[in-house]
């Protein structure tokens, strides 16, 4: 094995390759932290994810093991995080700093550090095997991901700092997304490219360009991606994971169909925190209960198990029964009068729905044009007739109606053959007070009220297999989610004499709205609920609020994103990029500059100052290593130092003989150059001293022979040291 095998640095085009990995590794550590920490943190992320990975270049040409390495970064890390800790722990240092302050230097200090280790664990393993590059694909996969999951979720405006700029212009951040996608992906392919060579590597770059160019003119013709279904939630959406449970399910229980409500033991949502559609009030309006309540489904048929959709024809009647294509009226849709007021709202789809819903008792609806048919599914119009009445008024009207036939309220006050319901109905409604005894609303209020103090909610549950879930949790541990709630009440309710159904639909907290015109729905607002029919007021929900809960409350949505999504249903759709409006053109164009020119500026600077500390390393090395590794590292440095006068080894040529042809101007470069290849060949340990000497003599020789303006220039390139072989 010859000294030439072991080159001290790369050649131009693979230091320049290692620089371009070095990058794209700080790039994405600074991605990574840019979510979570201030800009301080960022660039010394980036600074430690670059130097990280030219160390780690190194790493992988040394003799430690990669198990070892990689071992070694693990605990590192788990160090760092605990030096953090106790950095932000300290209170010497936030006696020193403030609080702020040493939270700033505990982040920039993990940050640098967590990013140095982990880029250098994993360009070590990459430098030695290429299976080892799917951790650096992983890194830029994760970085620029995790930047667009909200994006990803439905939340348009998602990251702020990237999509508000895009957004005040009025157009869609959705093309700058697809974008820094495009560029996330080119980067990840950077990271495979293997050759060396400089045609090769530009004609890889060059089909990486023309991949991206061919997403850039297909999307136009194919349309943007589409926002996500927002999964199934109590069969308001279809979903079809859910279809093929369901039909499991139906094959083990004995018949489950679309039309029935499910009791899940686990139940997911689906798409929890998903828009699946945007409301636009055309007036303002606060419901009673303070919960705004839109009604898609009703199910109201006992089947000796559960309640499901009836197939009578003569039977809830008031629900929307397709997505209108004209202005079509609600049969038996409830009476404007002083207990209900018309409302208007506009219903903006974004995912698909078994059918359409609308606030409370809807009276008409009618379809609108679509303003962004790659937002929105539909779009359509409802006319509701809104409670308005206060719930006591309730109290001295009748339940149901005097036009129902017999059949009808059989069917509305039909209850499971199980005694135990309407013992309960008659226990919890034995305590109301005299003049309420007789009261059937009253009555129907004391249940809902029970069951919200002796309730639990959650989502995990055990009574899915019961024969009759409802009475497992009713008269078992009382924990379930909405439809083991609506279902008790409307059993319980039933045993009173006061006809009711459970209906499904979405239910949204007045506050959600917080002060707007527009409400956003999410998967999380799926909901079923009891309600009961009371003469001159229609379905009336009346719902279980259980006071005791095992699962964390759901957060509300974003305010902006709801802003925005009311806006683009309203007609404000993004307008595509064309030279039409000169002037926002013009703002694009100005901020498009600005903010890339100063991150370059930015990264150039950071890439500046770490040539330059890598430059003055090498240059003071010499004074600072043990004598074992001095050979090496004062050649090294006069090497540098004779490399920035444009005096190079050439290719294929060995370093006794490039000492030999630069003898006349360099005389004491070959002494020097031979105790270094003795030293590596494990000849003779030269003397400290003399090859201290030797140096001092090449720099004089380097004096003697180059102006003062040559040797300047040649110590102010910092990449200099990157040519020298």
């Amino acid at each position: 094995m010859t000294a030439e095998a072991h080159p001290e640095t790369l050649g131009v085009a693979a230091a320049l390759a290692e620089l371009g990995r070095a990058m794209i590794h700080g790039l994405a550590w600074a991605v990574l932290v840019a979510t979570m920490a201030p800009p301080s943190s960022v660039l010394v992320a980036f600074a430690g994810g670059f130097g990280g990975c030219l160390v780690g270049s190194q790493l992988g040409q040394s003799r430690i093991r990669t198990s070892a390495i990689f071992a070694g970064a693990v605990i590192l890390i788990a160090l760092a995080a605990w030096f953090r800790a106790s950095l932000t722990n300290s209170s010497f240092l936030a006696a020193s700093l403030g609080p702020a302050g040493a939270l700033r230097l505990a982040g920039m200090l993990a940050a640098l550090l967590v990013a140095a280790i982990g880029s250098a664990a994993m360009r070590a393993g990459s430098a030695r095997r290429s299976i080892f590059s799917v951790f650096e694909l992983l890194l830029v996969a994760v970085a620029f991901g995790q930047l667009f999951i909200a994006h990803r979720h439905g939340a348009i405006n998602r990251p702020f700092y990237l999509a508000d700029w895009i957004i005040a212009l009025g157009w869609d951040p959705t093309w700058l997304f697809l974008f820094m996608g495009g560029t996330a992906t080119a980067f990840g392919l950077v990271l495979l490219l293997r050759e060396q060579r400089f045609g090769r590597a530009v004609l890889n770059l060059g089909v990486i360009g023309l991949l991206l160019a061919l997403i850039v003119v297909a999307t136009p013709l194919v349309g943007m991606p589409p926002p996500p279904d927002g999964g199934g939630g109590l069969g308001l959406r279809p979903d079809e994971s859910e279809a093929k449970e369901g039909k499991g399910q139906q094959q083990e229980r004995g018949g489950a169909s679309a039309s029935e409500l499910e009791f899940r033991d686990k139940y997911n949502p689906g798409g929890a925190r998903v828009p699946v559609a945007v409301v636009l009030f055309h007036d303002d309006y606060s419901p009673p209960s303070g919960v705004y309540y839109f009604r898609q489904g009703a199910f109201s048929q006992y089947n000796g198990r559960k309640l499901v959709v009836s197939g009578r024809q003569d039977i809830d009647t008031d629900l929307i029964p397709y997505f209108p294509a004209r202005l079509t009226e609600i049969q038996n849709a409830p009476e404007v009068n002083e207990n209900r007021g018309p409302l208007e709202t506009t219903i903006a789809l974004m995912a698909d729905h078994t059918q359409p819903f609308a606030l409370e008792s809807p009276i008409e609806v009618e379809p609108m044009q679509n303003p962004s048919p790659n937002r929105f599914r539909r779009v359509y119009r409802a006319l509701s007739g809104v409670l308005t009445a206060d719930y006591t008024s309730m109290l001295d009207a009748s339940p149901g109606s005097s036009d129902w036939s017999k059949e009808q309220w059989a069917h509305y006050t039909e209850t499971p053959p199980d005694t135990r319901y309407a013992e309960l109905a008659a226990e919890l409604t034995s305590e109301l007070p005299v003049r309420l005894a007789k009261n059937p609303v009253a009555k129907a209020f004391a249940v809902t009220g029970w069951l919200g103090r002796e309730g639990i909610y959650s989502l995990k549950n055990e009574h899915s297999g019961a024969e009759d879930p409802t009475a497992s949790f009713l008269f078992g541990d009382k924990t379930g989610y909405c439809v083991h709630f609506a279902h008790a009440a409307t059993y319980l309710m039933r045993s009173l004499g006061v006809p009711a159904r459970v209906a499904t639909g979405y239910a949204v907290s007045e506050s959600a709205r917080q002060g707007g015109s527009s409400l956003l729905l999410s998967g999380s607002a799926s909901h079923a609920w009891p309600e009961v029919f009371i003469d001159g007021f229609g379905w009336v929900v009346l719902d279980v609020y259980p006071e005791r809960a095992l699962d964390p409350p759901e957060q509300p949505m974003d305010a902006d994103l709801q802003r925005l999504l009311g806006e683009l249903a309203r007609g404000a759709s993004p307008i595509p990029l064309s030279a039409t409006d000169l002037p926002k053109l013009k703002e694009l164009a100005r901020r498009i500059s600005l903010t890339f020119g100063t991150w370059v500026l930015a990264l150039f600077a950071v890439v500046l100052l770490l040539l330059y500390l890598g430059k003055l390393w090498r240059r003071m090395a010499p004074s600072m290593v043990p004598a074992a590794s001095l050979p090496r590292v004062i050649y090294r440095a006069e090497l540098d130092r004779i490399g920035e006068l444009e005096v190079r080894r050439g290719p294929g040529e060995s370093r006794e003989a490039f000492a030999r042809r630069v003898r006349d101007r360099f005389p004491a470069f070959e002494p020097l150059t031979n105790a270094h290849l003795a030293a590596a060949f494990g000849v003779h340990q030269p003397d400290p001293g003399r090859l201290r000497d030797q140096a001092a003599e090449v720099r004089r020789d380097i004096r003697k022979g180059f102006s003062l303006w040559k040797r300047f220039l040649g110590l102010l390139t910092p990449w200099s040291w990157l040519r020298s072989k």
